[in-house]
């Protein structure tokens, strides 16, 4: 008797989680201090902006997207909120948040994050544009943004998403949710989810090949 695609889908997908788990993974640079758990007074948005980054090619919706926002903060520190965003499917994956005490120390921080991934000086508004509409979609397939965002997101303060006419893709290229498993993925769970939202022909899963880095190559189930 052939077997379910789907069946087969996750049993794939829960066998390259296990491989991924035996490998040496990257995952978001940590800052000092507390770990990049520090959540940012309400007052940060309105300190000074000292840079916006994002991921040069944060347009190729195969891949995730780093954004990196920070501003001068009181007595020479500088406040950082950074976000790793999936346009594809589960909008904002991780966040993390911290009050560097001086520049040196921010400057390490940032050396780490764009040696893991091309990025490029954004405006705030698109990089704001980014998080919402990625936040937006994600919700309404039945997805949160992750935990660590209400710590990091005073850091955009009074950004304004709707000034912001550049268009936002979303999905995949056949115009579905694109789910491709990362590492830390709880496949069978943002799966299941996903089916209850869009029907198990609904979105497009994909996972790499064995061997190749996540954002190389993938195999569409």
């Amino acid at each position: 008797m052939a077997q379910n695609p789907k069946k087969r889908q996750k049993k794939l997908a829960r066998k390259a989680a296990k491989r991924k788990k035996k490998r040496s993974k990257a995952r978001m640079p940590v800052a000092s201090g507390r770990g990049g758990r520090v959540k940012l007074p309400s007052e940060t948005g309105a300190w000074p902006l000292r840079e916006c980054l994002i991921a040069e090619e944060w347009r190729n919706t195969f891949q995730i997207t780093q954004i990196l926002i920070a501003r001068n903060a009181p007595g020479g520190r500088i406040a950082m909120g950074s976000f790793v965003v999936d346009l594809g499917c589960l909008g904002v994956k991780n966040a993390m948040s911290h009050i560097f005490e001086s520049g040196g120390e921010y400057r390490a921080f940032r050396n780490q994050m764009t040696s893991r991934q091309s990025m490029v000086p954004c405006a705030l508004d698109l990089a704001a544009k980014v998080i919402e509409e990625a936040i937006a979609y994600a919700r309404d397939l039945g997805f949160e943004p992750h935990r660590d965002y209400r710590r990091a997101a005073p850091i955009l303060g009074d950004a304004d998403p709707q000034a912001c006419n550049v268009p936002i893709p979303l999905g995949g290229p056949k115009g579905k949710p694109m789910f491709f498993a990362g590492p830390y993925d709880n496949v069978a769970k943002i799966m299941g989810t996903l089916e209850r939202a869009v029907g198990p022909d609904g979105y497009t899963f994909m996972m790499p090949l064995e061997g190749i880095g996540d954002t190389d190559a993938f195999l569409d189930l």
